[in-house]
């Protein structure tokens, strides 16, 4: 049965949709990140970004890889302040191009600053890193790690006893 809708051209009569309205509270919240985060509107983005990043061990080395590309080296910046590793750098953005010659743009471009705290005992000392590819990667000795061991949970065995009792006479 088709309900009856009274016909309107302009549709300034419109019936209530709660997707509507979650789709409107999205936008907000993608408004309100946006201003937080500094992206701003799509025709206006300030371009900020941060590159990605892995970690893993691999025969006693913290390994740490970053994807720079489109970055020259020279513009990268790797620091160790106490037991914190830094990476800084930029992506500069071709000068070729006039802001409003753009047709379509999705390339961030800017300053970034990635920090890492290290593990207790490593090595800083013999902190390397090389940049092939656009993969900046840094490698640091870190100590053999102390294996964790499985802890008993003692329980008084009256108590043990009444749980299983309750357990029988539930089954």
């Amino acid at each position: 049965m088709k309900s009856l809708i009274r016909w309107d051209p302009f549709r300034t009569m419109k019936a209530w949709d709660p997707f509507d309205e979650m789709r409107s509270m999205q936008h907000e919240m993608d408004r309100v990140f946006d201003r937080f985060l500094g992206t701003g509107d799509a025709g206006e983005r300030t371009m900020t970004w941060m590159p990605s990043v892995e970690s893993y061990t691999k025969d006693n080395q913290l390994v740490f890889k970053a994807e720079l590309p489109g970055i020259d080296p020279k513009d990268l910046d790797v620091s160790l302040v106490d037991r914190q590793l830094i990476i800084r750098g930029e992506r500069r953005s071709e000068t070729g191009a006039q802001e409003e010659n753009y047709l379509h743009r999705e390339i961030s471009y800017g300053s970034f600053e990635r920090c890492f705290e290290l593990p207790e005992g490593v090595k800083t000392d013999d902190l390397k890193a090389k940049f092939l590819n656009g993969i900046l990667e840094i490698t640091v000795p870190v100590p053999a790690m102390i294996k964790a061991r499985k802890i008993e949970i003692e329980t008084p065995k009256e108590e043990k006893k009444l749980i299983e009792t309750e357990a029988r006479k539930a089954a």
